[in-house]
């Protein structure tokens, strides 16, 4: 099935991810990120995509329906975003 696509949402998406990928970076005391500032950028529209090709935000797509947040106890979607950005965060850039 073709994944649906809505620049708003994604563009939602991309600020949590980045705000996401910042708090992650000032966490890690005397560590660097695996990517340099310019590098990040690529990263981060990386898994901005991901999230919004992930079956919670294409369903929310089709159905705008915002209790499809409330499937993992996130309750809202900046929650779930940001977990899911985490999650990713941690997996591919450790």
């Amino acid at each position: 099935m073709e994944k649906l696509f809505d620049r708003e949402i994604y563009n939602i998406v991309l600020i949590h991810v980045s705000r996401t990928w910042e708090r992650t970076r000032v966490t890690r005391p005397h560590e660097e990120m695996p990517l340099d500032n310019i590098e990040s950028t690529d990263a981060i529209e990386e898994i901005a995509t991901t999230i919004i090709n992930d079956d919670m935000l294409q369903e929310f797509l089709v159905d705008r329906d915002g209790d499809v947040w409330d499937k993992f106890g996130d309750g809202c979607s900046d929650s779930y975003i940001e977990r899911v950005a985490s999650e990713v965060i941690e997996k591919e850039y450790p």
